[in-house]
């Protein structure tokens, strides 16, 4: 067995002023008291005050649930999104904000996606002329509402900084549900094109802005950051290890994959279904985020997906797929 290392749902790992601290604090804003907003959380408003206490992404996924209730707007998910690199000081940050390009931004992201933003995925794919990142659950599934929340604090968060340090470049937006009742805010918060109903969540960039300069950079605190983030332990969450290994491996099977993570296929299954997941479903995510790219990105052939999912019969890809998505591949061929 290999020795991975993984953080749970329940784990003290996220930062409070990642999110929770900019959602209090509009929430007092707003003239909500901050109690509701931690109710059921087991967390003390002045506990949080004294210092940058690490919070467990159940307590943060309670408290966006009770703002979500409580906030008479929508947006506030737009807004902490666009304070995210005013704000929040992290080591990440720093490194990002002064980076050379993107093409460094992604190689920042691809080796501390988790020290980021760890509440998404990343899954990166690349196209003729383009490059793509998909985003999905990073640690836990909750309620729709709280999982659009985080999505969309994330599309804030990467419109703010392309139009901060990169603002000759555009990037697209695909997301996975309809448009919503507040689709004003995505047109005052977002810049970029944003095309809603579509099978995943994708932003893309073309190939040639990746390595234009950056606005203005540091290369002593980029350096600096960058040996600060070398020496912090590499942590991520159960589900981004697993999907990774999926990812790397589509053959896997619950005992394979838990052989990997170092424990017992019940101890893996009941560590899933902590996480509102199961082994089939997660698969079945990387299987379908792949198949789908490919098949509605790019122009590669069904033989060749097959291959990338390690399939050997087309007959038995035509069935995952209709399995996975409901339609056969010419029918998502023709929906792009």
């Amino acid at each position: 067995m290999s020795n991975v290392t993984f953080f749970e749902c329940s784990d003290n790992v996220i930062p409070s002023a990642l999110l929770l601290l900019p959602l209090l604090e509009l929430c007092q804003q707003q003239g909500v008291d901050t109690s509701k907003v931690l109710n059921g959380s087991k967390l003390a408003y002045y506990d949080l005050l004294k210092s940058d206490i690490n919070i467990s992404f159940d307590q943060l996924a309670v408290c966006c649930h009770n703002s979500l209730n409580l906030l008479p707007h929508n947006d506030f998910s737009f807004q902490i999104g666009q304070q995210f690199f005013n704000q929040y000081n992290s080591d990440i940050k720093t490194a990002i904000v002064n980076a050379r390009n993107l093409t460094h931004v992604f190689k920042l992201l691809r080796c501390f996606s988790n020290e980021f933003f760890p509440v998404c995925k990343f899954s990166e794919f690349n196209s003729e002329q383009q490059r793509h990142f998909v985003i999905d659950v990073g640690i836990k599934h909750c309620t729709e509402r709280v999982e659009r929340f985080f999505y969309e604090t994330l599309i804030s968060i990467v419109c703010h900084f392309i139009d901060w340090r990169f603002p000759e470049i555009d990037i697209t937006i695909q997301l996975p549900f309809k448009a919503p009742k507040h689709l004003e805010y995505y047109h005052t918060f977002i810049k970029h094109p944003v095309i809603f109903d579509k099978p995943l969540l994708l932003i893309s960039i073309k190939s040639e802005q990746l390595d234009l300069p950056a606005k203005e950079s540091s290369t002593i605190l980029r350096r600096q950051a960058f040996y600060k983030l070398t020496k912090k332990q590499k942590l991520n969450s159960l589900l981004t290890v697993l999907s990774h290994h999926i990812a790397c491996k589509p053959n896997t099977t619950l005992e394979t994959a838990a052989a990997h993570l170092s424990m017992s296929p019940a101890t893996l299954k009941r560590k899933l279904q902590a996480h509102n997941t199961s082994f089939k479903y997660e698969k079945d995510q990387v299987l379908k985020n792949v198949t789908l790219f490919h098949l509605i990105q790019t122009s590669a052939s069904n033989q060749t997906i097959s291959e990338k999912l390690a399939i050997n019969d087309l007959t038995n890809f035509r069935r995952l797929l209709k399995r996975l998505t409901g339609k056969t591949p010419n029918q998502l061929r023709l929906a792009k």
